[in-house]
């Protein structure tokens, strides 16, 4: 059966609609995308963001009542311009002589006497030369050394310099000057030298600090001493070094010590 012949006004319209259709794609193909605010792009975003997670502080464990501040037997006893020995005259019933070079026989407790000869040889492994100057001093002893001061140096100096008997820790028998033989011996000097960087950076790995470390006077009551070592043994030493803390008295909390 023929179909009827479409009228020209018909093709006219026909092909009119065609044009219009083909623009209005055009149009769509060519329109910039503008970005969706619809409930998937968030669910996207949070599907490829990582949630922060806070880095927690660690807490430390360590016991700062392990042991007593005050029994002059204790490896961590606190001596001081305000914190004298009980008694003065104490004298450590463990004295042993560590085989390690010297200037004057050394004397230290046990312990400390023990941990020094590791530390020797360790320094010794590490090219280091170190020097044992003096180590427990008497109550005699440091009076002997205080009253000398006192005549050479005057006051003011001796008090910066040296500490009254019944004050001293050498005479805890925990405490030793160190040096590397040179010139520079118990001198300001030594703090350049290796031995003294060596025992800056490691002593407290085998329970020695720096016990009168420089711009630490007004807490300490004593001038800055580079070859003052003192033993408070591994757990203590590693907990101040870790936590950055230069003093006996910053670090139990206690008072400072700039005069008697």
């Amino acid at each position: 059966m023929r179909q009827p012949s479409l009228g020209r006004p018909v093709r006219a319209v026909v092909a009119a609609s065609a044009v219009l259709l083909l623009a209005a794609c055009t149009a769509a193909q060519s329109a910039p995308t503008q970005p969706s605010t619809g409930s998937a792009s968030t669910a996207d975003a949070a599907h490829t963001t990582a949630p922060t997670t806070p880095t927690p502080t660690p807490v430390s464990t360590f016991d700062r009542s392990a042991h007593s501040l005050d029994d002059p037997t204790s490896i961590w006893v606190v001596v001081d311009k305000k914190r004298p020995l009980q008694p003065k005259t104490y004298v450590p019933a463990d004295l042993v002589t560590p085989d390690v070079p010297h200037t004057n026989v050394p004397q230290l407790r046990q312990v400390a006497a023990d941990a020094l000869v590791t530390m020797f040889a360790a320094a010794k492994r590490d090219g280091i030369t170190l020097v044992s100057l003096s180590a427990y001093r008497s109550y005699a002893t440091q009076t002997s050394i205080f009253d000398r001061n006192l005549r050479q140096l005057g006051r003011e100096t001796t008090l910066g310099l040296t500490a009254r008997p019944g004050y001293s820790e050498h005479q805890t028998g925990l405490a030793d000057d160190l040096g590397d033989g040179s010139s520079c011996d118990l001198a300001v000097c030594f703090e350049s030298h290796p031995a003294a960087k060596w025992l800056a950076a490691n002593s407290w790995r085998y329970g020695w600090i720096l016990r009168y470390p420089l711009g630490y006077t007004k807490i300490t009551g004593i001038q800055t001493e580079p070859w003052h070592f003192r033993y408070i043994g591994v757990p203590a030493a590693t907990e101040m070094h870790d936590t950055d803390v230069k003093t006996l008295e910053q670090f139990f909390g206690l008072p400072d010590s700039p005069d008697y």
